[in-house]
């Protein structure tokens, strides 16, 4: 029983979260029209999000230029592209609705037609806005077909013309908390965050950097401003049911942390501790149910062993 003693006694950690990978659902429909206003078919939709490193959903309009599309979190927020071969492309920067359908209407313009309705002979030159969210789009590219050294050019090219272009410096600072150089990633989200607030999934990641580099206290004010922007994250929400079984409020953890493996199932720390806490307030069926969870989750993590010796006293 003594790793049961320990378990009872010892203070449990807080948990740092990286990105979240779920929420709740968003539908975007809309119609792609030419200069004539008739629909556009086969226009390529791409959805990229700084917060997803490797997320990309690509749908076609149909013949009448409509399409539609459902991003399974739409609190993040997204990079639309919509382009056609012959076309001058458009990318714009959307924040999806959780409560109802996003329409996202948009005119493509012939290439030809570009520089009749400018009055000038040659077709005008790339934007660097335009530069560089191609550069981003095909560094995203390149993090799905695995290449992360190639990504990584092309998302610093991205910023390299554009400074001001959230994605791309969200996706630097998850590379770089990737190879543990936590002054970049701490550096990189900063530029993100600042840029656009949204990104507050980013304080995370940031505070696990400046924990891991030893600044205590920095990795201590990332924390709270995570928990500020983030109060109902199944994170935030154990974090908070941690604190409050270490202080013995017993109920209030029993709380939070059904709240945390509700909004996340698959959260396997919160499993064992919300089953420690049914064992400690003598909820036998509860304790075993979450702590079979847990194991079920994670067999070889760091409370395997205090969870196969709970179990076998909650049968």
């Amino acid at each position: 029983m003594k790793t049961l003693m320990q378990a009872l006694l010892v203070c449990a950690g807080l948990l740092l979260a990286a990105l979240l990978e779920a929420g709740t659902q968003g539908r975007v429909t809309g119609r792609i029209t030419d200069s004539t206003g008739n629909g556009v078919p086969d226009v390529v939709v791409t959805v990229t999000t700084p917060a997803i490193k490797n997320f990309k959903l690509t749908v076609k309009t149909d013949k009448n230029g409509q399409y539609g599309l459902i991003v399974n979190d739409a609190t993040l927020r997204y990079h639309v592209r919509f382009e056609k071969e012959g076309y001058n492309p458009v990318d714009r920067d959307e924040k999806f609705s959780t409560v109802e359908i996003k329409v996202i209407d948009e005119k493509l313009l012939k290439s030809s037609e570009v520089p009749a309705a400018k009055g000038a002979a040659p077709a005008a030159a790339p934007s660097t806005s335009v530069l560089a969210a191609k550069a981003y789009n095909d560094g995203v590219d390149l993090m799905n077909a695995g290449d992360k050294e190639g990504a990584a050019k092309k998302f610093e090219e991205a910023v390299a013309k554009n400074p001001d272009l959230p994605q791309a410096w969200n996706a630097l600072a998850a590379l770089a908390y990737e190879k543990k150089d936590w002054a970049k990633t701490i550096d990189y989200g900063q530029k993100a965050t600042d840029l656009d607030p949204s990104l507050s999934n980013l304080y995370a990641m940031m505070g696990d950097a400046a924990a891991k580099s030893g600044d205590k206290k920095a990795a201590a004010e990332w924390q709270k401003k995570y928990a500020e922007a983030n109060p109902d994250s199944p994170e935030t929400l154990y974090n908070k049911g941690i604190d409050a079984y270490n202080k013995k409020n017993l109920k209030e953890a029993e709380s939070l942390l059904t709240k945390a493996v509700e909004a996340k199932p698959e959260f396997a720390l919160a499993h064992f501790w919300l089953g420690m806490t049914s064992f400690t307030l003598n909820k036998k069926g509860a304790a075993r149910e979450h702590l079979d969870k847990y194991l079920q989750l994670d067999p070889n993590g760091s409370e395997a062993a205090t969870a196969k010796e709970i179990l076998p006293l909650v049968k």
